[in-house]
C-alpha cells in the first residue's frame, strides 16, 4: 500500500512540474496510465474560474499600538487627499526638579523612524496645538477615526523639509509654555500624572491645510521622541546645563482621506462594496485609511461539473497591481497577509495552513515592462468554499503587515484590465 502511494505521489509530482496553463481552452490535461498506478489519473490545469474584485472600507483601524507617529498630507490621484495627524500624551519618569533650577528652553524632539510615503522634497508644515480635552477611549485602543479637541491657535507653526534619513527633528516651543510646566514641577504643584494633565492634557501635531508632499513616520520609543526641558542651576560653581524629559505614554494617529469626486466616494459604510466594474476595472487597498480589496470566486463550484472524482492539488491566485500606481516614492508592500471577511465585511480570521500563516508575495510577469503580480496560495480557502454547508458569502482580503502604521496603497487590476493576469489557477487531479 505504501509503495503504491509513493508511486502515485511521484507521478503527480512529475506531471505538476511539466504541466502549464492554457488560456485558449478551458483546461489542459495529462493522463497517468495503469502501468504506473493501477488506475488512470488526469491532472488538469484550469484558469477559467472567475475572480471578482470590489472595494470596501473598514469603519476604523487601531492606530495606538503601531509604534509610529504619522504626520503629513498629500494629494493622491487614486485615493484623494490623505491627511494624517498625531495625538500624544507625555509624562516624566519622576516629578522632581531642584528648587534652584531655572528653565533655559523647551523643545519637542521627534525621532525619524525612516518611514515615508510620497514626495519628501516638498516643504511641509507642522502645527503643534495643546489639547483641550484629555485623550479618552471607550476601550483600550484609539483608532484612525479618533479625534480629541485642541486649541485653535497653535503653540508653534513651522515649515521643514522632511529628511527621514536623519536622526531627529527638533522643534523649539514657546518659553512661557515650558516655564509653566517646569516651574509647576519644581515648586511641587505638579506631582503626578493627574496634576500634570491639569496643565497639559496633551499635544497634537497637524500638517498644513495646503500641504501636498509626504507622510512621515516618527518613532514613539522612549529616547527617540520626547518633550525636553533645558535648565541650569545658577548657584553652582560651574553652571552646567541639564535636561528634563517627558516621554510619550499614550498616542494615536488620526488618518482621513477626502475622496470627493472619486469612485471611492460611493462607499459610505463598511457594508458597501464598490465593484471593479464601477471603478474603471480596478480596486483599492490602502493601509491606514481602511480601504481593502474584497476577492471572490463566484464560479468555483463549477468544478463539480467535471466528470469523475477529483482532488485539488494546488490553487494559486494571481492578482496584478496597476503598474502606474506604484513608484519609488509610492512603493508596493512586499508581503501581504491573507484574511477572510464575512458578508458584512467584518474581519473573520487570518488564513493559515499547516506550516504558517498564508502570505502573498510578488513575482515578475514581464520584467521588460516592470509588470509584477502577487501570488497567493488559496487552496485552504477554496477547499472550504467547496465543502461548506450552508453556503456563505465569505471572501478574501489582502493587507500588509503594517496596515495600521502606514498609508501605502495598492491599486489592483481586475481580470479584464489586466488581460487575465489577475486569475485563479487550479491544479486538479481526477481519478478514473
Amino acid at each position: 500500500m505504501l509503495k503504491s502511494f509513493i508511486k502515485l505521489f511521484a507521478v503527480i509530482t512529475i506531471i505538476m512540474v511539466v504541466i502549464s496553463c492554457s488560456t485558449d481552452t478551458e483546461y489542459d490535461s495529462l493522463v497517468a496510465g495503469e502501468d504506473f498506478t493501477g488506475t488512470n489519473i488526469r491532472v488538469l490545469s484550469i484558469d477559467t474560474f472567475s475572480v471578482t474584485l470590489s472595494t470596501m472600507k473598514f469603519d476604523s483601524i487601531t492606530t495606538s499600538t503601531s509604534g509610529r507617529l504619522l504626520i503629513g498630507q498629500y494629494n493622491d490621484d487614486d485615493m484623494g487627499i490623505i491627511n494624517t495627524s498625531a495625538y500624544v500624551q507625555a509624562s516624566p519618569s519622576a516629578y522632581y526638579l531642584s528648587n534652584d533650577a531655572v528653565l533655559d528652553s523647551v523643545g519637542l524632539i521627534l525621532g525619524y523612524d525612516t518611514y515615508y510615503y510620497n514626495d519628501t522634497t516638498q516643504v511641509a508644515t507642522l502645527n503643534i496645538h495643546k489639547l483641550t480635552d484629555k485623550m479618552t477611549t471607550d476601550d483600550t485602543y484609539f483608532y484612525n477615526t479618533t479625534e480629541t479637541a485642541y486649541e485653535n491657535t497653535p503653540l508653534l507653526s513651522t515649515t521643514y523639509v522632511p529628511t527621514p534619513s536623519n536622526d531627529s527633528l527638533y522643534l523649539t516651543l514657546p518659553y512661557d509654555f515650558g516655564e509653566e510646566l517646569f516651574n509647576g514641577i519644581r515648586d511641587n504643584l505638579i506631582t503626578d500624572q493627574e496634576s500634570l494633565y491639569q496643565q497639559l492634557k496633551g499635544l497634537t501635531i497637524q500638517p498644513g491645510a495646503d500641504d501636498n508632499g509626504s507622510i512621515i513616520g516618527f518613532s514613539t520609543d522612549t529616547g527617540e521622541s520626547y518633550l525636553r526641558f533645558y535648565y541650569t542651576i545658577p548657584d553652582e560653581v560651574e553652571t552646567d546645563e541639564y535636561t528634563y524629559d517627558m516621554t510619550i505614554n499614550t498616542y494615536y494617529n488620526h488618518i482621513e482621506s477626502d475622496v470627493t469626486g472619486l469612485p471611492l466616494e460611493a462607499i459610505t459604510s463598511q457594508e458597501d462594496n464598490l465593484t471593479s466594474a464601477e471603478s474603471g476595472n480596478i480596486s483599492y487597498n490602502q493601509a491606514g485609511t481602511g480601504y481593502v480589496t474584497r476577492i471572490e470566486f463566484p464560479s468555483i463550484k463549477d468544478l463539480y461539473n467535471i466528470d469523475g472524482e477529483g482532488t485539488i492539488l494546488e490553487a494559486t491566485l494571481y492578482i496584478e497591481p496597476n503598474s502606474e500606481s506604484h513608484s519609488d516614492i509610492q512603493p508596493l508592500s512586499e508581503t501581504l497577509l491573507l484574511y477572510t471577511i464575512d458578508q458584512n465585511n467584518d474581519l473573520a480570521s487570518q488564513v493559515s495552513n499547516s506550516v504558517d500563516v498564508v502570505t502573498a508575495t510578488t513575482t515578475d510577469i514581464d520584467s521588460e515592462f516592470n509588470q509584477v503580480a502577487f501570488t497567493v496560495p488559496v487552496i485552504d480557502f477554496i477547499d472550504q468554499k467547496l465543502s461548506e454547508s450552508p453556503e456563505t458569502e465569505d471572501a478574501l482580503i489582502l493587507i500588509p503587515t503594517d496596515y495600521n502604521s502606514t498609508i501605502n496603497k495598492i491599486i489592483f487590476n481586475d481580470s479584464q484590465r489586466s488581460n487575465f493576469n489577475t486569475k485563479l489557477v487550479l491544479t486538479y487531479a481526477i481519478y478514473e
